[in-house]
């Protein structure tokens, strides 16, 4: 019991400080950087992904970006956000061997490994399901965790990483682990086809089909089964194609994504809008946990029934005994349920079983469905794409009903001023009716406080161009934007809350002037 307080208390303490700053972590005598973000509640030994930043990004980007804490929240798992270090053109990155990088030696393996290692022990979390996830550069970091530090991560998921040529030469991990990985066939970054000879400057790497054939071979998963994902969003240029690797011998998986038409991007939150990258992967993470779902369901097919009785005989004394046959009986008939979305009455989300909501009265999206990505609202303008047309005036708005969009934004653009997560946001479309400076208003007008950001563009082609979080003068950290406008241009305006608890009504003021 001491220990759990300990770790109660170190968990508040950690997660208290991560919201405002970094956590200093002292590696080989640099000091190292992180973030971590703690759910309110927790079981006693949780799981924890490792999210990894792309090159000349942050970990306050992916953090804010990605929609990882809001999961966090919902399915009960530790987020943590470790910093690259910088390098001479004053980008953050990991150290994978670029060749823009030759000389530079930052033992970023050992930097992670140390950081899991050291928050596996404060705070009790689950040696077996510590994973580790990137974008970018933090994919390749993934794929060389998986190489060289497969003892300490039990599942990897690069989205659109490689491996450098030097990498792949030399990959021996010390355990076969699943894997899960998204690339674009037409991402101008890291190339479909690799580029083995140099073209592009970063060093040679090897084509995503030879990157996943190695893989499937190293994880000696020879069967694959090809699915083509619903095309959720026709207009977003792209679809989903699901190739499952695995083996009739053992449960290891090899699961790929191949976005065809997606380039450089985090599906769900750019480029593509048929499945949110976030959801699928902890999905996959959290599919394998080592404990069945249900008692006797050694299977795991989900129910308990002849097949586990059959498993249990087959394997007699090695691995199954009397207490296992047991089980089986005692159980006999269970089937596992899993939570998922539910959408209540009053347009609000909750995390819940299927009986559970229709007890409610509620609509269920499905097993394993999130709140974070599934909109409950009737609001007309809750994502981009819904977004409300309004041109100079007075506009009474209601956030109080609305989701969080996973949409990009940056507080670089808010001198001054921070937009913390965006929260509960709705969406408005304007054609400038100026060429001159466009003023957005919730000053001293709205009873909670807002934050406004505005891009330029569609909502398949948005440009950040403003934003602010507090308005100066302006009470109870309501928001004021200025900013240069051309005459029959194209803007959205976003207008939601600091974080998930912030939402209410006001009314937001548009005008243009020359």
């Amino acid at each position: 019991m001491a220990r759990l307080v300990s770790i109660l208390v170190f968990a508040l303490i950690v997660s208290a400080t991560a919201q405002a700053q970094n956590i200093i972590f002292q590696h080989e005598g640099l000091d190292r950087q992180y973030r971590i973000h703690t759910p309110d509640e927790l079981s006693e030994s949780p799981p924890m992904v490792m999210v990894l930043h792309g090159y000349g990004m942050n970990n306050s980007m992916m953090m804010s970006w990605y929609g990882w804490t809001q999961l966090a929240d919902e399915r009960g798992f530790i987020a943590v956000f470790p910093n690259g270090s910088v390098d001479p053109y004053g980008n953050r990155f990991w150290d994978v061997d670029y060749a823009i990088h030759e000389g530079i030696e930052i033992d970023d393996d050992g930097f992670l490994r140390e950081l899991a290692l050291y928050l596996q022990d404060k705070m009790g979390i689950d040696p077996g399901r510590t994973f580790v996830t990137g974008f970018s550069n933090g994919g390749d970091m993934c794929y060389q965790l998986a190489c060289r530090e497969s003892e300490t991560f039990m599942s990897f998921a690069p989205v659109t990483g490689t491996m450098m040529d030097t990498l792949y030469t030399t990959c021996q991990p010390a355990v076969p682990h699943p894997i899960w990985t998204m690339n674009g066939s037409d991402d101008p970054v890291v190339l479909y086809e690799g580029d083995m000879e140099n073209n592009d400057g970063w060093g040679a790497y090897r084509s995503v089909p030879d990157i996943i054939e190695f893989w499937a071979t190293y994880l000696q998963t020879p069967d694959m089964e090809r699915t083509y994902l619903p095309d959720v969003n026709p207009d977003d240029g792209s679809t989903v194609r699901l190739d499952l690797y695995s083996s009739p011998q053992h449960d290891r998986e090899l699961r790929y994504y191949l976005v065809i038409g997606g380039g450089h991007a985090w599906p769900g939150q750019s480029g593509n809008m048929d499945i949110d990258a976030t959801l699928e992967i902890w999905n996959f993470f959290d599919g394998l946990s080592n404990e069945p779902c249900t008692p006797g369901d050694y299977n795991g097919d989900q129910v308990v029934n002849v097949d586990d009785l059959l498993l249990v005989i087959a394997g007699w004394s090695d691995p199954y005994d009397v207490d296992d046959l047991l089980t089986v009986i005692a159980h006999w008939g269970s089937v596992c349920t899993f939570p998922g979305a539910c959408c209540l009455g009053d347009e609000t989300c909750v995390y819940i079983e299927s009986m559970d909501c229709e007890d409610a009265g509620g609509e269920w999206n499905g097993a394993q469905s999130s709140c974070t990505t599934t909109s409950c609202s009737s609001a007309l303008n809750d994502e981009c794409i819904d977004a409300l047309p309004v041109t100079n005036g007075e506009i009474d708005f209601s956030t109080e009903n609305a989701t969080s969009s996973s949409d990009v934004y940056d507080d670089s653009q808010c001198p001054g001023t921070w937009l913390g997560s965006m929260g509960n946001d709705i969406w408005f479309s304007y054609e400038a009716t100026c060429s001159g400076t466009l003023s957005l208003s919730t000053c001293n007008s709205a009873n909670f406080d807002t934050e406004l950001v505005l891009y330029e563009g569609s909502c398949l082609s948005k440009v950040q161009v403003a934003c602010n979080g507090d308005g100066a003068g302006c009470s109870g950290y309501t928001s004021l934007l200025e900013a240069p406008v051309t005459s029959g241009g194209q803007y959205l305006v976003r207008l939601g809350g600091w974080d998930a608890a912030s939402s209410g009504t006001g009314t937001l003021l548009i005008d243009c002037e020359e």
